[in-house]
């Protein structure tokens, strides 16, 4: 991981010191177990993902349950061995033109969703968002009910949000990232 320390100006958008750290990934590796909040500033920092740009089926891997940030020092062992090979989740599979695709779990392609940009639910600035309510998909409840948001953070890295409806508003559940391969 690389981490680069912008100098702003006054206007700019940058914290009152001037300085924005911006953190490049260069594998999800890098950031399995990673906390909540480090994966937000991450996920800040990143530009809306172009699935072209990850493949077409980069690996998946689950970086941080968002529940747990209370807790993180006890759950993040659990969190590391899950983001390695024992969730039947893989990844994701895009369709050409990158405006849907559907999640790999147990080498099936499963849990279709459609592609789109659009403001973040976290902080409002672009997103690519994978949506999974359009009917013709079938997908079950829970399921139509998250919105995954990715942004890149690194060459062939992106990560991002599971989202669910909490309150009014979409809340986190979890943090994954995708990688081309």
């Amino acid at each position: 991981m690389r981490t680069v320390v912008e100098r702003r100006g006054k206007g700019s958008g940058a914290a009152a010191s001037g300085n924005r750290i911006v953190t490049r990934v260069d594998s999800l590796g890098e950031l399995a177990g990673a906390h909540p909040e480090a994966l937000r500033a991450i996920y800040g920092a990143g530009s809306p993902t172009d699935p072209a740009d990850l493949g077409e089926q980069p690996r998946g891997r689950l970086l941080a349950l968002e529940l747990g940030a209370d807790v993180f020092l006890a759950v993040r062992p659990l969190v590391r061995l899950l983001a390695g090979d024992l969730l039947p989740w893989k990844g994701k599979a895009f369709d050409h033109g990158g405006n849907g695709g559907a999640n790999v779990v147990f080498g099936r392609r499963v849990a279709r969703f459609r592609a789109e940009g659009v403001p973040s639910a976290l902080d409002g600035r672009p997103t690519l968002a994978l949506r999974y309510d359009e009917p013709a998909f079938k997908n079950p409840w829970p399921l139509r009910a998250i919105v995954d948001e990715l942004r890149t953070v690194g060459d062939g890295v992106a990560v991002g949000p599971a989202l669910v409806p909490f309150g009014g508003a979409l809340r986190p559940l979890f943090w994954f990232g995708l990688e081309r391969i």
